[in-house]
């Protein structure tokens, strides 16, 4: 199999469509992926539309690594202020692979691997769903221990 190299705006497009007036999910966008929208009341009619496997960002933001795949929408709307583009070459990128390569110094920073920020994200998203909190250093310790079971059963 030979690897094909190209240049990351070779298999990204920035996805430019506004909202039609349809009544859908507003959300906001940080470091830890979707959020419910600060301003509940604002004009809709000129935010951004995005699908299923987009990603959001807020270009104010980038320091912060404020981006985030959607993985939780059919289709949904942000502020104008965010910027969305979607992976056109699936055959060559998916878009969780290029999620993982963008998060990829968020998780060396709190001292786990891709798998493990892979459990973290999934314990993170279950706490989310079900509106408990649980400290960000136990879920990381959790997410080690999550790994350390998966790995012996499946030898």
């Amino acid at each position: 199999m030979e690897l094909t190299k190209c240049k990351l705006g070779e298999l990204i497009t920035q996805r430019r469509e506004k909202n039609d007036g349809s009544d859908l999910p507003i959300c906001g966008v940080s470091k830890d992926g979707l959020i419910p929208p600060k301003q509940k009341d604002a004009d809709t009619s000129i935010y951004n539309v995005f699908y299923r496997d987009d990603f959001i960002f807020n270009p104010a933001r980038m320091e912060l690594n404020s981006i985030a795949i959607n993985d939780m929408y059919d289709r949904a709307i942000c502020s104008s202020l965010y910027e969305v583009f979607y992976v056109h070459r699936t055959d060559l990128l998916l878009p969780h692979y290029l999620e993982l390569i963008i998060r990829q110094n968020s998780f060396k920073n709190m001292g786990i691997d891709y798998e493990e920020k892979a459990f973290y994200d999934i314990l993170k998203a279950v706490s989310k769903k079900f509106e408990f909190e649980y400290p960000d250093d136990k879920m990381i310790e959790l997410s080690k221990r999550i790994k350390l079971i998966v790995d012996d059963k499946s030898r």
